[in-house]
């Protein structure tokens, strides 16, 4: 009998206790911006053309999606062909290049989608991984069928890791983790050290709480992840790519597209549900209860999703 509990992003190869990951297979793939390393059913694309391809936001892995396809499973609703990549800078995957783009990146997860088999794809993304999902979608129109963008990096973030001065008040929580991510990659080996002694006197928890509606509600495996991948360096490299690219190519975005944020996120505003129901008017939008930045967690077990839409521009307040 399975007995993980819903919210953990723990993964023990070949358990044959957790069946919604039985079969997962660690596949390296050589891509230009280095080895990326995936989680995936080797058998999908010899029976299907299209992935599921799950992009996890900065500070993460493929494991931040552990709890997500542990709960479709349950739902009997199994995610189909599911590719879950470390992104370049994270998990298993080499080191994110300086010089590395958005669109760098979002070359490298189709080039792993087609090299594994693959024509086309659905895309579910978190934070910088939405970005990315809405990025794909914007730049492979003719692969890209749907896409799910939960707390996506959007308009308010990228001005504040443009500007995070001039707009810190906009997303303070965001302007002060870029400046504290900047700190830890100037310091480098020390950087990595204070935050693993931070974790060990169980602080991490506490300071990253923001992120969560109840951290103390969570599997202890989500801050031991959290703490694993918080990657200073890739952090401010990917922030720095982000703000470099120029979000209102997602206005040319024709397939289907839900957005999914938490009711309490701190990196996400109204100004984002507004700019995206004006660029993006056949986008759905919802808000979903009991969840912070990170809904696929916090909110993976609940049979269902409390998740309600967002009114339109029209109806909402500009204020």
């Amino acid at each position: 009998m399975n007995t993980t509990p819903d919210s953990s992003t723990f993964y023990s190869a070949g358990n044959p206790h957790d069946p919604a990951t039985r079969g997962f297979s660690r596949i390296v793939v050589p891509t230009r911006l280095g080895d990326v390393v995936v989680h995936v059913n080797p058998n999908g694309a010899a029976h299907f053309e299209t992935a599921t391809l799950l992009l996890h936001g900065a500070a993460g892995s493929w494991t931040t999606w552990l709890p997500l396809i542990r709960a479709a499973h349950t739902a009997d609703e199994p995610l189909q062909n599911v590719v879950a990549l470390d992104l370049p800078g994270w998990g298993e995957s080499g080191s994110l290049a300086k010089s590395a783009t958005v669109e760098d990146m979002v070359d490298t997860v189709a080039h792993v989608a087609r090299t594994l088999g693959f024509a086309d794809w659905h895309t579910i993304g978190h934070s910088l991984g939405a970005h990315l999902a809405l990025t794909l979608a914007a730049r492979y129109p003719e692969r890209t069928l749907s896409v799910t963008a939960i707390s996506a990096t959007g308009p308010t973030a990228l001005a504040v890791l443009r500007h995070p001065i001039r707009n810190f008040g906009a997303l303070p929580l965001l302007a002060g983790m870029l400046g504290a991510m900047r700190l830890l990659a100037a310091l480098g080996r020390a950087g990595d050290t204070l935050i693993r002694t931070l974790h060990r006197l169980r602080l991490l928890g506490h300071l990253s709480s923001p992120l969560f509606t109840s951290r103390s509600t969570l599997d202890d495996s989500v801050i031991d992840s959290l703490a694993a991948e918080i990657r200073p360096l890739a952090f401010v490299r990917a922030s720095a790519a982000a703000a470099r690219y120029d979000e209102q190519a997602w206005s040319s975005i024709r397939c289907p597209v839900t957005l999914i944020r938490g009711e309490r996120d701190v990196f996400v505003s109204v100004r984002d549900d507004l700019w995206f129901a004006n660029e993006l008017p056949h986008a759905r939008q919802q808000s979903t209860e009991h969840a912070g930045h990170f809904a696929h967690i916090e909110t993976a077990g609940l049979q269902p999703p409390s998740a309600h839409p967002l009114p339109r521009s029209s109806e909402r307040s500009s204020n």
